[in-house]
């Protein structure tokens, strides 16, 4: 399933970031350890607002788009990017908080997440996700100013950015869409965070590519069975015009907030059996096989952090 029609796609709307529920997002963010509450402050304060850089009066024009790309994307990886590819930007995949979008071109980036760390579900793994966040806004502010260098208009795009991340790393080929709702990458499973940066700049894309995930997707059940809120779907579903994996996102976020952002079926995705993290996976796979379901995994993961679960008793 390498190729998906977007021909009827209506545009997404941003759902409210932290969840929902208010007063248990802010006890989801009373908990989050010092140095996430640093990589949050960075980003927001510090990085947010430089994320459009002003724009060189003097364009250089771009003779060889194709070469361009090329360039921008070694740039990418000499900046810290794990992988990079350049996306065509539907406009139909364009949040409606974006209002009139002009830019037609992403160069879309990921970041891998320490496994070990992630996995542990505990603080470290909340310090760990937002250690990646800021590095990617970080890298895409330094891209954005080198695109607007050139004369060109360039947005640095966080994950509550104008575009749906994963949308576009799709239509960059860096991977394709899991069950489980995130992306997963040949070489970093589902261990990885995305950044991008919008602009007007000429550059070739990349596209999606099939690298036979759906496939798996269609007929393992891993994700499904330890997913503690039962918000994994067995078959594809029509949102938004497309038909896609989705997540029953009522049913995931009160753990999300109860588990320090969750990331069980990240953990548990065979994918990471394949990449750069199959060492660690395997290490993990064993605790899977004791644990068998995703009470049991709970349990385990409860036992070994201080996820103080008696904090979200009422929900």
């Amino acid at each position: 399933m390498g190729s998906i029609d977007t021909s009827k796609a209506k545009r997404p709307t941003r759902g409210r970031v932290g969840g929902t529920d208010v007063d248990r997002a802010k006890r989801f963010r009373g908990r989050m350890p010092p140095s996430a509450r640093r990589s949050v402050f960075i980003r927001q304060e510090i990085l947010w607002p430089g994320r459009e850089p002003p724009v060189n009066p003097n364009r250089t024009e771009i003779d060889d788009p194709a070469a361009m790309a090329e360039e921008f994307k070694a740039l990418a990886r000499e900046m810290g990017a794990d992988d990079v590819g350049i996306a065509a930007i539907d406009p139909n995949l364009v949040f409606t908080q974006a209002g009139d979008f002009s830019h037609t071109t992403a160069i879309v980036f990921a970041i891998g997440m320490k496994y070990d760390v992630m996995a542990d579900i505990g603080p470290d793994s909340q310090a760990e996700v937002h250690r990646v966040y800021h590095e990617l806004d970080e890298l895409g502010v330094r891209l954005a100013q080198r695109i607007a260098s050139f004369g060109y208009s360039a947005r640095m795009q966080p994950n509550e950015g104008d575009v749906p991340l994963p949308a576009m790393a799709y239509l960059a080929g860096l991977g394709e869409l899991g069950k489980h709702g995130s992306m997963i990458s040949p070489s970093l499973g589902s261990s990885f965070r995305l950044g991008a940066v919008t602009t007007d700049m000429p550059l070739v894309a990349d596209g999606p590519k099939d690298f036979g995930i759906f496939e798996v997707c269609s007929k393992c059940q891993m994700c499904e069975r330890f997913c503690p809120g039962e918000a994994i779907a067995s078959e594809p579903q029509e949102v938004n015009g497309l038909t896609r994996w989705h997540i029953d996102t009522p049913a995931c976020e009160p753990f999300f907030h109860k588990l320090y952002g969750c990331k069980i079926c990240l953990m548990v995705c065979p994918f990471n059996a394949k990449g750069d993290f199959r060492d660690a996976f395997k290490a993990l796979s064993k605790d899977l096989v004791k644990a068998k379901d995703a009470p049991g995994l709970l349990d385990l993961l409860v036992s070994r952090t201080d996820m103080k679960l008696d904090e979200f008793k009422d929900d």
